[in-house]
């Protein structure tokens, strides 16, 4: 039987550019799902690639340093499914005027005159325009970036590890690679709280000639390649506690029968920006994102927690221990919470952690698991 080098468990966009970067590395890889390639949230995602306005500040700077990144990375993987058209960011209660415009990134402020100019279908409004930003076609990017790599279709409940090898049913490998996003992890790893957070797409069809992305609450795309447009929003968040995640969110109750009111409800949204003129819905995707109470994406060794305090119980007092001395699962990583930007994130977290595994570079602190695991074991 084949012992692969690396099995990821997870088909969204943290676990296919994990699957690229280990296969480029010319490692084994198989990855395992139980719906499909971009079956989830990552399927669901109306993937646009924006950057994060503001003051620098170790956050934003993540966010854009990954964003710089991930553009040349996708023209360079699939230009077919990336529409670079930049985007028209518009005020709104997160990001007020004076945010966007005293911030550090390039931007050009575009007034309701010079929105008529470029187009008569734009309503009275105005914002800044970002020409580094895209929007991608999520599945075609997820399909190409595991080329190579064996998939599997299947619901995973538990790990056998054995003689330095995991058994997945009739799989095996020598490393685990945990990229499930709000779906329970196959180990505990309780410093990772994983909070998941509803978004919702539509796909429609205008004659509209949108020249830009633009984003306010919610965000409306440029006019794709396929003829299409995406609309989608970050819309609400459900306490996992109180829902064990089992399947996609188009098969969850806890969203049942919300089609039509949340699609009228983007769609209202989004004709507050621009004149959207013979108006056809063509599809609605639903997807929850995995975040953690910082938004800081996760990744790193799977650190054991339990264990870990045993042999080190001084850690909730404040002493400082190394990471290298804690206790980790064996050959076991995770990738994880990267929310409402997983095809931002997704191949910057995935190189970094690639040339962690296999080459020893460090990870940055502030996206680590032992960052989160000292936090919570310093407040117990």
């Amino acid at each position: 039987m084949k012992i692969y080098d690396f099995l990821i468990i997870g088909a969204g966009s943290a676990g296919c550019n994990m699957a690229y970067f280990l296969h480029k590395e010319n490692k084994s890889v198989a990855f395992i799902d139980r719906e499909a390639i971009a079956g989830g949230a990552s399927g669901a995602a109306g993937a646009f690639l924006s950057p994060l306005p503001g003051k620098t500040n170790p956050y934003n700077s993540l966010v854009n340093d990954a964003l710089e990144y991930c553009l040349d990375f996708y023209q360079n993987l699939l230009p077919s499914a990336v529409d670079k058209k930049g985007v028209l960011r518009v005020a709104n209660g997160n990001f007020d005027k004076d945010k966007l415009s005293q911030n550090s990134m390039t931007c050009e402020h575009y007034d309701t005159k010079k929105l008529h100019e470029i187009s008569k279908e734009f309503m009275d409004i105005e914002g800044y325009f970002y020409e580094n930003a895209a929007v991608i076609e999520p599945v075609q990017i997820c399909h190409e970036l595991t080329k190579g790599c064996d998939f599997y279709k299947k619901d995973i409940k538990e790990l056998c590890f054995e003689d330095g090898i995991y058994t997945l049913e009739d799989i095996k490998a020598k490393n685990i690679i945990l990229a499930q996003g709000v779906s329970n992890s196959l180990v505990k790893i309780p410093y990772m709280q994983i909070s998941p957070i509803f978004g919702l797409r539509i796909d429609v069809k205008t004659t509209t000639k949108v020249p830009f992305n633009i984003h306010k609450s919610i965000s409306v795309s440029t006019n794709k390649q396929d003829g299409t447009l995406s609309i989608g929003a970050t819309q609400e968040r459900h306490d996992s506690a109180k829902m064990e995640c089992l399947t996609t969110c188009d098969k969850c109750a806890f969203y049942e029968d919300s089609d039509e009111m949340q699609t009228q409800t983007l769609l209202k949204q989004a004709k507050e920006l621009i004149k959207l003129e013979d108006l056809e819905v063509v599809k609605t995707y639903k997807g929850a994102r995995a975040t953690i109470k910082s938004y800081f994406p996760v990744i790193g060794k799977v650190v054991d927690y339990e264990n870990s305090l045993k042999k080190h119980p001084c850690i909730k007092n404040g002493t400082k221990i190394p990471p290298e001395m804690l206790e980790y699962y064996p050959n076991m990583y995770v990738i994880n919470a990267l929310g409402s930007r997983g095809f931002v994130y997704g191949p910057y977290l995935a190189k970094i952690l690639t040339q962690n595994i296999l080459h020893g570079e460090p990870i940055p602190k502030e996206i680590s698991t032992q960052k989160l695991f000292y936090k919570m074991a310093r407040k117990s």
